[in-house]
């Protein structure tokens, strides 16, 4: 009896019931979960899948949904087989996608990606999508780099990234902490921006794209976008020919362009995964990662294994470093009664960039080294990556 009412409340209520029985699929959310890589990924939110749908109408969404992960390359003829879809439709909405930026692709093959480092660059790079998109899409990203992705980047061991000393730094290293073995007092591979700049013989450069975002946002940074990042060998060919990295003509100029950034008081930060081809050189108050970083405080976070040592005999309390330092960690501290001037350092906001250092005219500050954590060889992220791209 009670199964013969239900029956005949179904029907009576069909369109009702109808609804409640079917489960939507939510393609938006199914491609926030697909947009990572290990530990990287596009952080849950509801202004991530309003950004998302900024960037994909329903059907471009639903077919994106067939991916099954972050960094799996298909043909489109290989996705139109996964979707069961017209292989010409399928092609025309990749090529469509790709123009936009709204999609990584290489070679004939496209594929999804997470959010930062890779959708967010790859997006503001192409500049291929309408104004008011762009525009839409840059004040999400600007809005996720102070409130998503620094706990992300927070929670990632080993840190994705990590400051490189500027490209004198060697000539600070006159100080060793005792309590480091005599071992691991060298430099290791990866620490240092001269390092880099020496074992290559092309290089070229790129605009900021966090302080693109800025200027997009109407929130532009001080320092100009032009001192950007910093690409050596196959990276830096690969972006010249693809049109969106500028050429740097000579070693020489590739030191002075990475000696201005320093000036500037920009941080060299590199991947933390074996041999670096490039360096971002990032501000406090727009990279998507510093930005962050100097919001929540660092802890033990994304530090070199340096830290500056001060001596007030050499000082003289011009403040440069002060002025140069991304964390605030440094404070000029004035006397009150007959005490001298003081330098004071907040080591535990202090990243170990280096910057005090080679902006100091007197050479007051040197740089000890204070922990032995190498750089790893290429793995985890950056392995994952790889597989992901090449699919070994």
């Amino acid at each position: 009896m009670n199964f013969f009412i239900l029956i005949k409340l179904f029907q009576l209520n069909k369109s009702f019931y109808g609804d409640f029985l079917m489960t939507e699929v939510d393609h938006y959310e199914n491609v926030r979960r697909k947009m990572r890589i290990g530990q990287l990924g596009t952080p849950k939110h509801k202004k991530t899948i309003e950004f998302l749908k900024v960037l994909y109408d329903d059907e471009e969404i639903e077919l994106l949904d067939n991916f099954e992960r972050g960094y799996q390359l298909l043909s489109p003829a290989k996705l139109a087989k996964k979707a069961g879809w017209d292989k010409d439709k399928v092609k025309n909405i990749l090529k469509r996608l790709g123009k936009r930026g709204a999609i990584f692709h290489m070679g004939g093959n496209y594929g999804l990606i997470n959010l930062v480092p890779g959708f967010f660059e790859h997006y503001i790079l192409t500049r291929g999508d309408s104004e008011e998109n762009t525009i839409k899409v840059a004040e999400y990203l600007r809005w996720a780099f102070l409130n998503l992705t620094p706990q992300m980047f927070n929670n990632m061991d080993p840190p994705i990234w990590l400051p490189k000393l500027p490209y004198d730094a060697e000539d600070k290293l006159i100080e060793i902490d005792e309590a480091i073995p005599l071992k691991d007092q060298q430099v290791f591979t990866g620490e240092m921006v001269r390092e880099l700049i020496n074992k290559n013989d092309y290089f070229a450069k790129v605009y900021c794209q966090c302080r693109e975002v800025g200027e997009l946002t109407g929130n532009p940074c001080e320092i100009p976008r032009d001192l950007g990042c910093l690409l050596c060998g196959l990276t830096a060919k690969i972006g010249v020919d693809a049109g969106w990295a500028e050429e740097i003509p000579t070693k020489e100029d590739a030191i002075k362009y990475t000696k201005e950034c320093e000036k500037a008081g920009l941080v060299h930060y590199g991947m933390n995964m074996g041999a670096i081809t490039f360096i971002c050189n990032c501000c406090r108050c727009h990279c998507c990662g510093l930005a962050g970083m100097a919001k929540i405080g660092v802890a033990d976070y994304g530090k070199s294994n340096f830290q500056p040592k001060w001596n007030p005999e050499l000082c003289i309390f011009c403040d440069k470093c002060v002025k140069v330092c991304p964390m605030e960690a440094i404070l000029h501290q004035h006397p009150v009664k007959d005490e001298n001037d003081k330098m004071i350092y907040n080591l535990q906001n202090c990243l170990g960039c280096g910057l005090c250092a080679a902006n100091c005219p007197k050479e007051a500050i040197t740089l000890v080294k204070v922990r032995t954590n190498p750089t790893p060889e290429m793995g985890g992220i950056g392995k994952q990556i790889q597989e992901g791209l090449t699919g070994k």
